[in-house]
């Protein structure tokens, strides 16, 4: 028969037999139990435990404790406080009613009538009936509205909230007068020959805004006597008329 090497079993004996006794060789040896069980790397040992520290569990909650619960939105429509009216917004509900309206005082005529007699005096007595046909004064509880120029087609209109300053003269003994209007951005607007002048003075610097009639230095003199004369009952009092049922009514516009 042939020989086989101990560590090489014929086809005839059975393999772990012969397993076992190679196993039992390999661990007599010196250092046997090294080359059957190798000692791990100690860079694989070291990077194992960091690992195994920074695992982190998680979960999912559901229901979060710090959840802010939603709240549910209203359709219901917002109710607007409104103020109190401005003085502008409670001045266009009152009507506009006229106080006076008429063409300039017919005595801006003398003058230039007596001086018919020249040549040179034609062309303004021309000039002043030219202005009683066309020109028309028109106050206001609002407003003052001139018309004039060539038939009256040129139209002014000043509202009392944007004067600042008023300048008057009176003429013919206060039968009539002269009035500059200082606007608020500068504008002058004047009005000759003012017929019925101290009522129509009077009424005017009411219907100016706080303090503009105490700074243009009213009342003067002849316009306390007028107050006086309509507090004896002398002069009727500086009023508006009674509103007809031809007025329109107030609006908001």
């Amino acid at each position: 028969q042939p020989q086989f090497p101990w560590c090489c079993a014929p086809p005839t004996t059975p393999m772990s037999r012969y397993c076992s006794l190679a196993l039992a060789a390999l661990i007599s040896l010196p250092g046997g139990e090294s080359l059957l069980l190798p000692a791990p790397a100690p860079h694989r040992a070291a990077a194992a435990a960091p690992l195994a520290a920074r695992r982190v569990s998680m979960a999912y909650n559901p229901q979060p404790s710090k959840a802010k619960p939603r709240k549910a939105k209203s359709k219901e429509p917002k109710q607007k406080v409104k103020g109190p009216p401005s003085a502008a917004a409670q001045l266009q509900l009152v009507p506009e009613q006229t106080f006076y309206e008429a063409a300039p005082s017919i005595t801006e005529t003398i003058i230039p009538g007596l001086s018919v007699l020249t040549v040179v005096g034609i062309i303004p007595f021309g000039a002043s009936l030219a202005r009683q046909a066309w020109t028309r004064y028109k106050i206001t509880n609002k407003r003052l509205e001139i018309k004039s120029g060539f038939q009256g087609k040129e139209v002014v209109q000043v509202t009392w909230r944007e004067v600042v300053d008023v300048k008057w003269l009176r003429r013919f003994g206060g039968a009539a007068g002269d009035l500059v209007l200082t606007l608020q951005d500068g504008a002058k607007v004047e009005m000759r020959a003012l017929a019925e002048f101290e009522r129509n003075l009077n009424f005017i610097m009411a219907q100016l805004g706080d303090g503009v009639a105490a700074d243009s230095g009213f009342p003067d003199g002849p316009a306390r006597e007028f107050e006086e004369r309509v507090q004896s009952g002398e002069e009727p009092p500086v009023e508006l008329p009674p509103l007809s049922e031809t007025e329109p009514a107030p609006t908001g516009a």
